[in-house]
């Protein structure tokens, strides 16, 4: 109830500093695909294209049908039936990256990237477990979420990402985040952002989930602990 609230009330700050919520979750760059129309999402080169339409099958799990139009040819993807998915494509067209959750809105969410070449499609997940970048402080451990918020450069090879504290009250600093400049394939961290530092500098890029992120728990974080639990040392700026 408590992550319910807090994330109602940054909507309705953003909302009233008159910030720009067009976009997606976590970029604002990205279209969604999960529950919105039919559409199609070009390439920046025109050649490609992520192409959404009403599912082929209603008992099924997909919101969509997801294909993917390259070579003259259309390639099937899983895509629609990824909750909350929102896709953005790399400037050189080569690829796009997929954010989506793997449960409900406040389920695990992952980052995946599509390639797009001459045989087809060739999906990775180039952080496939978070904690390995930033281990949230919870009762239990959990993995933090991990969301794409833009491509870097002019090309597929780097990327700028989010790694979040899941939105959940047992959780300390929950719903806080860290940017970290990731190179592809391999997923090499290049660079490190804490959450104010990202806000300040990439703020434009980031969607409403990034922007309502609480900035006095980075600022104070004995503020933001559940109770009961002890934080062995300050987190900075994260």
């Amino acid at each position: 109830m408590r992550a319910l609230l807090l994330s109602l009330l940054s909507f309705t700050v953003i909302a009233q500093a008159g910030v720009d919520l067009k976009g997606g979750l976590w970029s604002h760059s990205a279209v969604s695909i999960w529950g919105g129309a039919a559409s199609i999402i070009p390439s920046p080169d025109g050649k490609k294209a992520i192409i959404v339409r009403p599912p082929q099958r209603p008992d099924s799990d997909e919101t969509h049908t997801v294909m993917v139009k390259a070579n003259g040819r259309e390639y099937r993807t899983s895509i629609g039936a990824w909750v909350n998915a929102e896709a953005v494509w790399s400037p050189d067209s080569k690829a796009f990256f997929i954010t989506y959750s793997d449960g409900g809105n406040i389920g695990t969410y992952h980052l995946k990237v599509v390639y797009v070449n001459e045989t087809g499609l060739h999906v990775i997940e180039p952080i496939p477990n978070g904690r390995k970048l930033f281990a949230p402080t919870c009762f239990d451990p959990e993995r933090p979420n991990v969301a794409g918020i833009r491509w870097l450069g002019n090309d597929a090879s780097r990327l700028l990402i989010a790694v979040q504290v899941p939105p959940h009250s047992s959780c300390a600093s929950m719903g806080t985040f860290r940017g970290f400049e990731i190179a592809l394939p391999g997923g090499a961290v290049l660079s490190r952002y804490g959450q104010i530092e990202t806000k300040r500098s990439f703020g434009g890029d980031l969607g409403v989930e990034l922007l309502g992120a609480e900035d006095d728990c980075i600022r104070s974080p004995d503020t933001c602990v559940p109770a009961g639990m002890k934080l062995h040392k300050p987190s900075g700026d994260q």
